[in-house]
């Protein structure tokens, strides 16, 4: 058995699979990547941009993962994430779970396949008024 914050034991693990291992989607801050990383625990570097800490910390967490090679794939808010992955030399995939996109007035489009980064200024998204008031509490 290996636990989470075993790192080497994980290590061990991924060297005796085929598959690369996608792992950190469900890391808190950037410091459990530092030890996932430098153990070499996994091959793919997931990241969730809430969980990591925002935005600074999601990109020193894909500094990480390329000063070791390793690509980098995001989890969950592909409305946000299509700006992150592309930004970075080291960018696999966005993980499409359409969950929150509902919530804007227009989200990134999606063209053969791929999300297609929005030219419209920030994040280039804004909240769609009626659904916010949908479901407003109080």
């Amino acid at each position: 058995m290996v636990t989470h914050d075993d790192y080497p034991g994980l290590a061990r693990v991924a060297d005796a699979l085929s598959t690369p291992i996608a792992s950190g989607e469900y890391n808190y801050g950037i410091v459990p990547f530092r030890h996932l990383i430098e153990a070499r625990s996994i091959d793919i570097v997931m990241i969730d941009l809430v969980r990591v800490g925002g935005i600074t910390q999601w990109m020193k967490v894909a500094g990480m993962a390329e000063a070791f090679n390793l690509p980098v794939v995001s989890h969950v808010i592909p409305e946000v994430h299509v700006h992150l992955v592309s930004a970075i030399p080291n960018g696999l995939t966005v993980e499409y779970m359409p969950r929150t996109l509902r919530l804007w007035q227009e989200t990134p489009a999606m063209e053969d396949g791929l999300l297609v980064v929005p030219k419209k200024p920030g994040l280039g998204l804004e909240f769609d008024q009626d659904v916010i008031e949908r479901y407003q509490v109080g």
